[in-house]
């Protein structure tokens, strides 16, 4: 592992941190859209069934093997019974006309582009990847629009599973414009003293001896380290806004975080104790009548 001389390593996060403190953020980040926090998405409604005039039918049991609903459960398997129909062409309602497209010259449309254009500057895509250590520290490595130049390496005092549960964040500058950021994370977590014993018997040496100092999240607030990259530019700013963000709605992050850990543990144990079993297929089609150009189409109908 590269890394920077110790005094500079110092230095620089001693000076990132002092910074955090001592001045005033040049822009208001926060998270426009709600944090997911494991309540289940409302139903969508079933649509009323369709009386099918079956014409030919044929039933087969089969044996499968599905993915299980999440990690740590066994796989769904059973019989099921694949039944294929030909049916008499259903009484489908036509689908409904496209919306009429709107004119550029549309007065509203012109004065909607316009709102944008004065206050909205796009959205810019984050490529962060993040290895938390102990649920306490998290190494984080921050790719300016995904690129290799301008990449920084830091400490945090934060756990960064807290930031998996939405996928945009806004930033606000001192003029009142914002952008949108698309936060692409990739994250695992690990334990310190495992990690560094595994990469150690693999004769690897890109691994720390020990974790920086770093003062305590409940104590200080978001603070991080910068141990390699550029202390100026476009990383060095997205690593103070995220922590910034943090600062402003890190208990909200945080209560959705054990909300969908507390959501997923009870949703694992229903399945353990109620083992899901692969449902009946059954598949129909049918050769349309009119004298479109679909005419020579089929229609199927799943499960």
């Amino acid at each position: 592992m590269k890394l920077l001389p110790f005094p500079f390593v110092l230095i620089c996060g001693l000076t990132s941190l002092s910074a955090q403190e001592t001045t005033t953020p040049q822009w208001d980040v926060k998270i426009p859209v709600p944090i997911a926090d494991g309540t289940p998405s409302a139903p969508i409604p079933k649509p009323e069934p369709l009386a099918f005039n079956a014409l030919k039918s044929r039933t087969t049991r089969m044996q499968v093997t599905e993915a299980p609903e999440m990690a740590g459960l066994p796989p769904v398997t059973g019989n099921i019974r694949v039944t294929v129909q030909k049916v008499e062409e259903p009484d489908l309602p036509d689908p409904p006309p496209p919306l009429p497209a709107l004119s550029p010259t549309n007065p509203a449309v012109i004065a909607r582009i316009a709102e944008l254009r004065e206050s909205y500057k796009g959205t810019k895509m984050l490529f962060l990847s993040a290895t938390v250590y102990d649920h306490s520290r998290t190494l984080l490595r921050i790719y300016p629009n995904g690129k290799i130049e301008g990449e920084i390496r830091a400490w945090s005092n934060m756990d960064f599973n807290h930031f998996s549960g939405f996928s945009t964040y806004r930033v606000t500058d001192d003029t009142g414009k914002f952008h949108d950021v698309g936060l692409l994370m990739g994250i695992g977590n690990t334990i310190f003293k495992r990690e560094n014993s595994k990469l150690a018997r693999h004769g690897r040496d890109d691994f720390w001896s020990e974790i920086p100092e770093l003062p305590d999240l409940s104590v200080k607030g978001p603070t991080y380290l910068v141990v390699d990259g550029q202390i100026e530019g476009e990383a060095m700013n997205t690593l103070t806004q995220i922590h910034d963000l943090y600062r402003k709605e890190g208990t909200r992050m945080e209560s959705a975080y054990l909300a969908r850990e507390k959501a997923q543990q009870e949703r694992k144990a229903y399945l353990l104790a109620n083992p899901p079993v692969p449902e009946d297929v059954k598949v129909r089609f049918w050769k349309r009548r009119n004298n479109s150009p679909q005419a020579t189409e089929e229609g199927t109908s799943g499960r």
